[in-house]
């Protein structure tokens, strides 16, 4: 009953939540969809935090989709212990300059006036989601070796049926409660990410390969 509740019931109320708020966005309050420019408050931290942020979780990230949507040729390097061993410090490595980026912003919103006064609750509610997201998938990196396989093997069969409406919590069921609150985490992320600025991520801006060249003016009061 319980494994229900978190790996199914939970995981589509959050989709349900989701594409609520995406639809909301998308013809409601389309100001939601740009996350406002707060690296003009505070450039030199911004540039290396949102660099290690963006790498850091743009790999991890596509490390979890191509085990979902591959899991053969995920298997299939499990043979080799060479393979594992990159692709796992690969992921570590991934984990720890994302985790390194989300801290640092969380210390800016803190701790620069500037871009506190510009920063909604929801700002720091998805930064603390995602810290803690980040820090459950480094400790279940570090505590359970081969992740990435047995990743591939059981739970990409399970978000599978979750994506094909075919929903059986059995092959998530019985994993270390850790990966089981990884998983309920991730699909929280899902369902909040369209009320914060992250609503950028599930917008492709094609327009900016068409738009005009834009000039930017500074003033200099000192002159």
């Amino acid at each position: 009953m319980l494994d229900t509740l978190l790996l199914v019931v939970i995981p589509y109320i959050c989709i349900a939540v989701m594409l609520t708020g995406i639809f909301m966005n998308m013809f409601s309050s389309k100001l939601r969809i740009s996350a406002p420019a707060t690296g003009f408050f505070e450039n030199k931290t911004q540039l290396w935090s949102s660099v290690l942020w963006h790498y850091g979780i743009l790999t991890v990230l596509t490390g979890h989709v191509l085990g979902a949507l591959f899991p053969g040729f995920v298997k299939s390097l499990s043979g080799s212990y060479k393979a594992m061993t990159v692709l796992e410090t690969l992921a570590l490595a991934a984990g720890l300059s994302a985790l390194t980026g989300v801290a640092v912003f969380i210390f800016r919103r803190v701790a620069e006036k500037t871009v506190s006064a510009n920063s909604r609750p929801a700002d720091y509610a998805v930064l603390l989601v995602l810290g803690v997201q980040i820090v459950l998938g480094l400790t279940i990196a570090l505590k359970y070796r081969w992740g990435i396989s047995w990743y591939a093997s059981n739970l990409s069969g399970y978000l599978h049926d979750i994506f094909t409406l075919n929903p059986s919590a059995a092959k998530a069921a019985g994993m270390p409660p850790l990966v089981t609150a990884h998983i309920v985490g991730g699909f929280v992320l899902l369902a909040i990410l369209p009320f914060t600025r992250l609503m950028h991520l599930l917008y492709v801006p094609v327009g900016y390969l068409f738009r005009k060249p834009q000039i930017i003016l500074y003033y200099d009061k000192d002159k």
